[in-house]
C-alpha cells in the first residue's frame, strides 16, 4: 500500500530532512547556503505514487543485499538459495520487492525518525524472518542513519543507503572533487560483477586516494582501508566554486560510487531534476557478490547476533 505522506526532521544549524515510508526514502536535504537560504542536494528521489517513472532506488535503503549477486544465486551452510534476477542475469539491491519497494513502519522521536520492517523467512529467496530498523537523525551540521537487523536462521545481509548527491543543486557533478581513502578497488566485468581479487589503484583512474575532479562516469566498489569496524572516512566530496562539501564516514568495508549515468529527463523526481551524470551515488556497504567469494568481508548474520551499520554524512562550506 502507497503512501505519500512525508515527514519532516531538522536542526537549529539549518539542516532539513525530509523522507518518506516508501523505501525508508530520503526526499531531499536542504542545506544553509553562504548567500542565504538554502540548497536541495538529493537528486532523483521520488515519493511511491511517483515512483513507476522514477528511480527505483534513489533515496532508499536497499536490502537484504544491496549491491549485485551474481547468477543471482548463492551458497549457504551447504544449501544454495535462488533469488529473482532483476539486473540481468544478478540480483540486484535485494530484487523486485527489495527493501526500497517496502512501506515501513515509522516513529517519531524529538530529534530523529526510526522505521521499522519485517521480511519473512524466504522472501526474495532468502532464508530466515529477519527484523530491521532504520533510525536517522540530524546533529548540528551532520545527518545520521543507524541500521539493525536481527534474524532467526542463519542468512546474508548487505545493507546501504542509496542517495543521490549533487552539492550545488543540479547540474553535471562530474567537476566534483572527491577523495576516497581506499588502496584497491574492485574491477568488474561486463555485468559489474567483481572478477576476484580486489586491484591496486595506484596509476589508474581509480585512484581518488588524493582528491581530485570525478572527470568521468564510475559505477564501481573500493575497498577502504579502514576495512570494517569502528566508524571512519569513507569518503569526502567538495564542490569547488561554493566549496560546499560533504564527508561519508561508515562502519562498512567499502564504498560503491556511482555518477546517475542513467538519469535522463525521462524519470520524474518532484524536487530535482534528472539529468545524465546530475549526481553521485556514494553506498557504504560490503563488497559486492561478497555471498560468493570466501576471501571477502563476510556478509552472513546468524541467530543471536546483531548487524549495525551506521552512515554519517558530515557536511561543512556553507
Amino acid at each position: 500500500m502507497e503512501n505519500d505522506t512525508s515527514i519532516l526532521l531538522g536542526s537549529s544549524n539549518g539542516l532539513r530532512a525530509e523522507f518518506a515510508q516508501c523505501g525508508a526514502r530520503l526526499l531531499r536535504l536542504d542545506i544553509p547556503s553562504s548567500k542565504g537560504g538554502s540548497t536541495q542536494v538529493v537528486m532523483g528521489s521520488a515519493s511511491a505514487s511517483t515512483q513507476p517513472k522514477g528511480d527505483t532506488w534513489a533515496g532508499t535503503i536497499c536490502g537484504r543485499f544491496a549491491n549485485r549477486i551474481a547468477n543471482a544465486t548463492f551458497v549457504l551452510d551447504g544449501i544454495r538459495y535462488t533469488l529473482p534476477a532483476n539486473h540481468g542475469t544478478s540480483a540486484l539491491h535485494g530484487g523486485p520487492k527489495s527493501f526500497a519497494l517496502r512501506d515501513w513502519a515509522v516513529e517519531a522521536a524529538d530529534d530523529s525518525l526510526t522505521f521499522r520492517l519485517t521480511s519473512p523467512d524466504g522472501e526474495m529467496g532468502y532464508p530466515g524472518k529477519m527484523d530491521v530498523s532504520a533510525t536517522y537523525g540530524i546533529s548540528e551540521t551532520t545527518l545520521w542513519l543507524d541500521m539493525i537487523a536481527t534474524t532467526d536462521k542463519t542468512t546474508i545481509i548487505n545493507l546501504t543507503h542509496h542517495a543521490y548527491w549533487n552539492l550545488k543543486g543540479g547540474g553535471n557533478v562530474l567537476d566534483h572533487e572527491i577523495e576516497i581513502p581506499a588502496s584497491r578497488y574492485s574491477a568488474v566485468d561486463e555485468r559489474l560483477i567483481p572478477l576476484g581479487a580486489p586491484e591496486d589503484v595506484a596509476e589508474t583512474i581509480f585512484d581518488f586516494r588524493t582528491m581530485r575532479p570525478i572527470a568521468i562516469p564510475y559505477d564501481h566498489s573500493f575497498c577502504l582501508d579502514a576495512g570494517r569496524g569502528s566508524l571512519h572516512l569513507a569518503a569526502r566530496v567538495r564542490e569547488p566554486r561554493s566549496g560546499r562539501s560533504m564527508e561519508v564516514w561508515t562502519t562498512e568495508p567499502a564504498i560503491q560510487l556511482y555518477t546517475a549515468n542513467h538519469f535522463s529527463d525521462a524519470l520524474i523526481a518532484p524536487h530535482s531534476e534528472m539529468i545524465e551524470n546530475g549526481a553521485i551515488a556514494l553506498e557504504p556497504q560490503t563488497y559486492p557478490n561478497a555471498p560468493n567469494e570466501p576471501s571477502y568481508p563476510s556478509a552472513v548474520l546468524s541467530p543471536g547476533e546483531v548487524y549495525h551499520h551506521r552512515i554519517e554524512w558530515r557536511f561543512s562550506g556553507f
